[in-house]
C-alpha cells in the first residue's frame, strides 16, 4: 500500500492532463489536474518499473456489449464496457488490469473521459498491459443516481462476494480475456 496524503487534490482522478479540473476542484467530471500521473502510478505500484510512455498509442481501445456477462436489470451494468489491448497484447502473453471508474464516471455520464484519458491506455501500451473498463450507469432500479460500483448492496447482499452480480460480471470479463 502506498500512501500519499501531500497533494492538495479534491474529490476526483487525479491526472496530468491539461484540460482537466484544476487540482482542488471537487466537481464532474471529476479529474483533477494535479500534474501527477495517477493512473501510471497505480500501475507501477502493482506490477513494478514501468516503460514511459509512447509518443502515440498502438494499441486498440474496443467497445464490448457487457449484456453477455450479467442482465443489465438488477446489475447496474450498463450495455457497453470498454478495454485497451495494446497491439504486442493481440496474440496474449500480457496482463490484465481492471480499472473501475468512480461516481459520476462512467461513460453514460463522462463519455469517453476515463476509458480514453484518465491515462491508464499510455502505460498499458508500453508495457504489455490490457485495461478493462467495466461500465456501471446510473438508475432508479436499482437506486444507483450516481453510476457508481455497488459498495453498499444496491445489487443484491452478495455485492461484494464472488456471487455478488458486479464482481461476477467482470470475472466473467476476465475469463473471456484469458482465452484464445
Amino acid at each position: 500500500i502506498i500512501y500519499v496524503n501531500d497533494v492538495q487534490a479534491g474529490h476526483g482522478m487525479v491526472t496530468n492532463r491539461q484540460g482537466d479540473n484544476d487540482c482542488g476542484a471537487s466537481y464532474r467530471p471529476f479529474f483533477n489536474n494535479c500534474g501527477i500521473p495517477l493512473a501510471r502510478n497505480i500501475l507501477a505500484a502493482i506490477y513494478g518499473p514501468m516503460r514511459p510512455p509512447p509518443p502515440q498509442l498502438h494499441g486498440r481501445l474496443l467497445r464490448f456489449d457487457q449484456r453477455a456477462y450479467a442482465p443489465l436489470t438488477g446489475s447496474g451494468l450498463s450495455a457497453a464496457g470498454y478495454v485497451f489491448v495494446p497491439r504486442r497484447c493481440v496474440r496474449g502473453g500480457c496482463r490484465v488490469h481492471v480499472a473501475f471508474h468512480g461516481c459520476w464516471q462512467g461513460a453514460q455520464t463522462v463519455g469517453d473521459h476515463f476509458y480514453r484519458r484518465a491515462g491508464y491506455n499510455e502505460t498499458a501500451d508500453a508495457n504489455r498491459i490490457i485495461v478493462l473498463y467495466p461500465q456501471v450507469g446510473a438508475s432508479n432500479a436499482p437506486f444507483n443516481p450516481a453510476g457508481c460500483w455497488d459498495y453498499w448492496g444496491y445489487t443484491n447482499p452478495e455485492y461484494h462476494t464472488r456471487r455478488g452480480m458486479q464482481l461476477s460480471a467482470v470475472r466473467a470479463m476476465l475469463a473471456r480475456l484469458a482465452e484464445r
